[in-house]
């Protein structure tokens, strides 16, 4: 056991209760306070038990002593109350157990709902970094929403996997799960996770040794997880004890030196270590290949050892775009040929059917062969001329067709109630029109209020018509639940479908050629539809279990919640200057992880938001309105043009290009989910160039 060689060692006198807990630490308040401890001659260090490998914060140095943020502060808290501090750092796993046995008085960890059970923690004093690994040459990711559709290798402890549902539940991934950091690692390199999500007191000191090669650090010093000491649960004298200490050194700055003295002084980076460790081994590789032999046998060694390096290049990148070419194909037939929802894609100028998955027949009740290669108007006697001459009009008018009520007829008579929704397409030198049908029969039975809408909007259409008959009348339930997401899915998701078909035969074309270097720009095309596409399906299905959601009401403390959100949102770009102000905000009664997705949305939106303004400021505030507590977000940033503000909770709806700005387009959308579920209500106002507002509350209407 190591000792802080600054405290003087107490020995204790034999008494009847020296031995338990709670004379020990009585005799140590005793003391602590200037008071006298009956039979007792002596006092008990401290005993606090660490991680004998997680430096900065502890670790063993070359000489085998303790070292490390955790480890000064300790010996602070020891001088702070009087008393002597013994230091034992083992494997963390032997840690935990000497501390559930009372063989250590103090450790230092995260605090968890399963640690709770056996510990009492203090108010957080620490921050351990993360940090985004992936394969040198890779783009970093700049924000955590960046890692959307990335999959992701991940410490399968519980300390991460609370810190997932807390700060990374509108991150989908998937995750990799692992059992130690080295895994992680390795999953990144042999390809089973395109990035690792790690401590870097874990990670860093393996990709130092060499352990792990080819990978570097991105998005550093994430903040998503918090430091406290802890004692066991019936020792709450001890805990206000160290509370008090801890906040002395905090206010005398003893612990804000500490912080920056182990985890503010980055030692040079894992990936300068990295390198300068392969540039050490190629001088050396070098220097023995020229005592070997002449300039002229090296020169022609050399080129012949290029010459192969560049056929074998070659190949691997043949087989990488194939390899891709195979995987767009199997994206393109479940996104495509098995989707449950029919599908057609129809010539515009000729009205042909070049294509249908499976489901169009199942619909009709009919072959593939009596749908594809024949012209539109052969579908009247299953759709009615009159529905089809009204989707004509609408894709020449308008360019598209939003959730229009049909019945369709299959060929055995039975009646179908569905939702056609339409989009004029440009492809390359043909303009396509791409149909989505959704069979809405079954549901209407089921839910007599979907069955309230649907009727609603067949009744708005009939009323359309005769009051225009020649108009195709517009689509203004925008609040409706099946015409946003009917839109979302025929709007959205068909532009990385046809992205992908489109690349691939780009990429074939190139590959018969012998083009590889084309065809591998190709495949990153098709990599980017691929990963959009599963990003807004993963985004859509999120959505729409929010209400599935089971509300875990409790107390919130809202400014908190908003200052850990903030915190974790600015990670991604510390350096940037922002003025923010957080004002007292009252404490909410709602689902906290959920309530926290809806804080991490808008304060996302507003440092995004704000990039490209001189000096970007931020307030979070509340207000008092109708009995109804309101919290509040107010930005200088670039706002946008209110008269398109009723499609700003629709999925995917962005008010700015995807060049401008970058996102999902599905965050105000379940923001509104959220405040719903709690029901609640979400506003917000705006003014190009001056700022937007949004505010929520999560109290119902009187």
């Amino acid at each position: 056991m190591l000792r802080s060689t600054q405290q003087k060692h107490i020995r204790t006198g034999e008494d009847p209760w020296r031995g338990s807990p709670a004379g020990r630490w009585l005799c140590a308040l005793a003391l602590a306070w200037g008071m006298g401890c009956t039979g007792v001659q002596a006092q008990t260090p401290l005993r606090y038990g660490g991680d004998v490998a997680f430096a900065p914060f502890e670790s063993l140095n070359a000489a085998g002593q303790a070292e490390g943020f955790q480890i000064g502060l300790m010996q602070a808290v020891g001088r702070e109350l009087g008393v002597e501090v013994a230091i034992s750092l083992q494997a963390w796993p032997a840690t935990v157990e000497a501390f559930k046995a009372g063989r250590v008085d103090v450790i230092a960890m995260v605090e968890t709902t399963e640690r709770r059970a056996y510990a009492h923690f203090l108010k957080g004093h620490a921050a351990p970094a993360f940090a985004v690994y992936l394969p040198a040459g890779q783009p970093a990711p700049r924000a955590l929403q960046d890692l959307q559709g990335s999959r992701i290798a991940v410490l399968d402890h519980e300390p991460m996997r609370e810190s997932l549902s807390k700060w990374l539940s509108g991150i989908s991934g998937p995750f990799v799960r692992t059992p130690d950091a080295l895994s992680a690692l390795q999953a990144v390199q042999l390809g089973f996770a395109d990035m690792a999500l790690l401590p870097r007191a874990y990670a860093d000191p393996l990709i130092a040794s060499g352990a792990v090669g080819g990978l570097v650090a991105g998005l550093g010093n994430l903040s998503l997880q918090t430091y406290s000491l802890a004692v066991v649960r019936d020792n709450d004298a001890l805990r206000q004890r160290l509370q008090g200490a801890l906040d002395r050194l905090e206010a005398n700055g003893t612990l804000p030196a500490l912080r920056e003295r182990w985890l503010n002084d980055e030692p040079a980076s894992a990936e300068q270590q990295a390198m300068a460790r392969d540039l050490e081994q190629q001088r050396q590789t070098t220097w023995l290949v020229a005592l070997g032999g002449s300039l002229l046998l090296v020169l022609a060694g050399l080129g012949l050892r290029q010459r192969g390096r560049d056929v074998s290049q070659e190949r691997a990148r043949r087989e990488a775009a194939e390899r891709s070419l195979r995987r767009s194909e199997e994206l393109l037939d479940r996104t495509f040929q098995r989707n449950p929802e029919p599908m057609l894609v129809v010539d515009h100028q000729s009205g042909l059917v070049q294509d249908a998955n499976p489901a169009v027949a199942a619909l009709l009740g009919v072959v593939e062969d009596q749908v594809v290669g024949r012209p539109l108007r052969d579908l009247a006697h299953h759709i009615g001329m009159d529905a089809l001459k009204r989707m004509a009009r609408a894709i020449d008018l308008d360019g598209l067709l939003d959730a229009l009520p049909v019945s369709v007829t299959r060929a055995d008579g039975q009646q179908r109630a569905c939702l056609v929704s339409a989009d004029k397409l440009r492809v390359g030198e043909h303009t396509i029109v791409l149909c989505i049908v959704r069979d809405v029969t079954e549901r209407l039975a089921q839910d007599p209020v979907f069955r309230q809408g649907y009727q609603d909007l067949h009744e708005e259409l009939a009323q359309a018509r005769r009051d225009a008959p020649d108009t195709v009348p517009p689509t203004e339930h925008g609040e409706d639940r099946l015409r946003e997401f009917t839109r979302a899915v025929a709007h959205d998701l068909r532009a990385p479908l046809l992205a992908i078909q489109g690349f691939m035969g780009l990429m074939r074309e190139r590959l018969q050629l012998g083009h590889t270097d084309e065809a591998l720009e190709y495949s990153e095309q098709v990599d980017k539809a691929t990963r959009r596409m599963n990003a807004m399906i993963e985004a859509l299905t999120n959505l729409a279990q929010i209400d599935q959601h089971p509300l875990k009401r409790g107390s919130i403390d809202m400014r908190a919640l908003a200052e850990d959100t903030w915190t974790l949102v600015r990670s991604g770009e510390a350096e940037r200057s922002i003025e923010i102000r957080f004002d007292p905000l009252p404490a909410a009664l709602g689902d906290a992880d959920l309530v926290a997705q809806v804080w991490q949305n808008l304060l996302h939106n507003a440092w995004k938001y704000t990039a490209r303004v001189p000096v970007s400021r931020i307030r979070v505030d509340s207000f008092q309105e109708d009995g109804r507590t309101w919290y509040r977000v107010t930005d200088n940033g670039a706002g946008f043009d209110m008269a398109h503000a009723r499609a700003l909770f629709q999925p995917f709806r962005r008010m700015h290009a995807a060049s401008q700005f970058e996102g999902s387009g599905i965050g105000l959308s379940m923001v509104q989910r959220i405040v719903r579920h709690h029901g609640g209500e979400v506003r917000v106002r705006s003014q190009m160039g001056v700022g937007t507002v949004a505010e929520f509350t999560l109290d119902a209407a009187a």
